[in-house]
């Protein structure tokens, strides 16, 4: 689990069978920056995997932009748990079926007991 610290966090990368678990402090909630789930680039991941194909170019570069997912399920919230795979991420399906996928993922804290998702905020602009 990681506790945030008031501030930016780096883009962080979550293999198959880990947690994302995000919590801040007492007087903070999430905010979701970034959130990228398949398999855009070789890293932490695809080394644990121990294959041959691992880091082959072919296998990667297939991604998706999962931020509006990761936004609604984490953002204004003190914590959240979500643990790799999750059947919701899934349905991005951005790679072929026999690829394990991962998710990277950027966010931060901010003070305040309601924070506005994206989601939230594109519905607020519509009804202006």
């Amino acid at each position: 689990m990681a506790i945030c610290i008031t501030g930016r966090h780096s883009l962080e990368e979550f293999c198959n069978y880990e947690m994302f678990r995000p919590e801040c402090w007492k007087n903070e909630v999430i905010v979701i920056e970034e959130a990228i789930y398949g398999r855009r680039r070789a890293g932490r991941c695809t080394k644990a995997e121990n294959s041959d194909l691992a880091e082959d170019p072919r296998y990667l570069g297939c991604y998706a932009d999962v931020l509006g997912l990761l936004d609604a399920k984490c953002s204004g919230k003190k914590e959240c748990e979500l643990r790799i795979p999750d059947s919701d991420l899934e349905q991005a399906t951005p790679c072929d079926k026999f690829l394990k996928m991962f998710l990277e993922v950027r966010y931060t804290c901010v003070e305040g007991a309601y924070y506005l998702t994206a989601a939230a905020k594109a519905l607020f602009a519509l009804s202006l």
